[in-house]
C-alpha cells in the first residue's frame, strides 16, 4: 500500500459539495483532464488558475482564464494571499482552503490588521454618515452636541453691534446697480399709475 500524502488544506465549495484534499504545494485547477483538481464546467477555463503554497500560506493566481479568478468578489489581476475565512471564485463557483497559515506571523499579523483595517473603513462609510447625519456621540474626534437649545437668543440692535473694519472695499460697497433698461422705466410707470388710480 503506497504511503498517504500529507494534506496541506482541503478547497471546500462554498454551498456544499466534496471537499477536494490539497496534497501538493502547486496545484493547477481547470477543465483540462491534466489539471491537479478538474472542474468540469463550462464557464471554468481548460487551465484556470493556480494554488500555491509560500512559506506556509495558500495563494491564488489566475492563468489567463475567460472568465476569471477573484477573491471575496475582487477579481484577480496578480497573485493573492488566501486565509481560511477567504472565498475565492472560480468563474462563478466559489470555494475557501480550510488550513490553518503557518507562515512568518509577521505576514498573517500583517493580513488581519489589513483586514481589521479594511472593515474599520467600511464601517466608516454608511450613507449616514456620508450625508453627515451621524448621531454617535461616542466616536472619537466629534464635537458633542448641545443636548437643548439656548433658552434664549441674545440679538443685539444696529447701534450695539460692532463691525469690523477689516471688510473688504467690494463687500462694503454692496452690490453694483444694473443699467435700468426701457422695460424697466415702462414698468415702474405702470405701478405709479396704479397707485394713483382712486379706489
Amino acid at each position: 500500500m503506497p504511503p498517504q500524502k500529507e494534506v496541506l488544506g482541503t478547497l471546500v465549495p462554498v454551498g456544499g459539495g466534496d471537499p477536494i484534499p490539497l496534497v501538493k504545494t502547486e496545484i493547477t485547477v481547470g477543465r483540462r483532464a491534466g489539471c491537479d483538481i478538474r472542474l468540469d464546467f463550462e464557464n471554468v477555463s481548460g487551465k484556470h488558475c493556480s494554488f500555491r503554497l509560500i512559506n506556509g500560506v495558500w495563494h491564488v493566481r489566475d492563468l489567463g482564464s475567460t472568465n476569471g479568478t477573484s477573491v471575496n468578489g475582487s477579481r484577480l489581476s496578480s497573485q493573492h494571499a488566501i486565509m481560511p475565512e477567504d472565498e475565492v471564485g472560480i468563474a462563478d463557483h466559489l470555494f475557501t482552503i480550510d488550513y490553518v497559515p503557518s507562515g512568518p506571523e509577521a505576514f498573517i499579523a500583517t493580513h488581519k490588521v489589513l483586514d481589521d483595517e479594511v472593515q474599520e473603513e467600511r464601517k466608516r462609510h454608511s450613507l449616514m454618515e456620508l450625508a453627515g447625519l451621524d448621531t454617535d456621540e461616542d466616536k472619537p474626534n466629534r464635537a458633542a452636541r448641545p443636548k437643548t437649545a439656548p433658552a434664549l437668543i441674545e440679538r443685539l440692535s444696529a447701534e450695539q453691534a460692532e463691525f469690523d473694519d477689516t471688510v473688504p472695499d467690494h463687500f462694503k460697497a454692496g452690490p453694483k446697480p444694473r443699467p435700468k433698461k426701457k422695460d424697466d422705466d415702462d414698468f415702474l410707470k405702470l405701478i405709479e399709475e396704479e397707485v394713483k388710480k382712486p379706489s
